[in-house]
């Protein structure tokens, strides 16, 4: 019996290469858009590049947004197979940096939100996206170090979907304000929750999916 393939079976196998090719060339793209309009301006330390809301917590923000970067740039390579497969030192060292960048970050991110003036449901967002991200970047650390790669793997999803909720903020926020869709105010209260629970609700459904729609095992 010949065990080549099936045309439908190669149509089969090669949907998820070209969804994961695209679902990366869409995230690649917000996240160069991200860098390029919204994170150079946090690195001339003035008080007109951080304008009067962010200049008085400017030690919280600069470390915040550094780490923030370095962690949001480092993901992507650690979900390439290849890096995974051929250069396994590469890629456990940049786990270690993901990891030390998402400790430093959230730490920089709850000291912002608690000098956020009069503003509790926004603090609030934030302080739990802080939260969040340091649950889910921690969950993958320990999965990993136990030995349980699918779990690890899991985890880091969701560690980055909580990553890109910085470029996930922004974005939706210029696409509210350029269709005022909510007063501003009430538009970063929004934001401040939907931008990482949101995200991290779809990313939940879509990975429990495929084990709730599997074929089941003969009894």
């Amino acid at each position: 019996m010949s065990t080549a393939a099936t045309p439908a079976t190669a149509v089969s196998a090669r949907k998820p290469h070209l969804l994961a090719w695209i679902s990366w060339t869409v995230v690649l793209s917000c996240l160069a858009y991200f860098l390029f309009n919204n994170v150079p301006r946090y690195f001339v330390l003035t008080p007109k590049s951080y304008g009067s809301y962010f200049w008085p917590r400017a030690h919280w923000l600069l470390p915040h947004v550094a780490s923030g970067l370095l962690a949001i740039v480092i993901g992507p390579m650690q979900f390439w197979p290849r890096m995974r497969s051929r250069y396994l030192n590469a890629h456990r060292l940049a786990g270690r940096v993901y990891v030390v960048t998402v400790l430093t970050g959230s730490i920089a991110a709850l000291g912002m939100a608690s000098t956020i003036p009069n503003e509790p449901a926004y603090a609030l967002g934030l302080t739990f996206l802080a939260v969040a991200w340091l649950a889910t970047t921690s969950m993958a650390f320990i999965a990993v170090r136990r030995g349980n790669i699918p779990q690890h793997r899991q985890w880091m999803v969701r560690s980055y979907v909580v990553t890109f909720a910085f470029v996930t903020f922004r974005l939706v926020e210029r696409a509210m304000g350029a269709y005022h869709i909510l007063p501003e105010e009430s538009r970063d209260v929004v934001l401040a929750w939907g931008c990482w629970s949101i995200p991290l609700l779809v990313t939940e459904v879509v990975m429990q999916a495929r084990l709730v729609f599997s074929p089941r095992a003969p009894a």
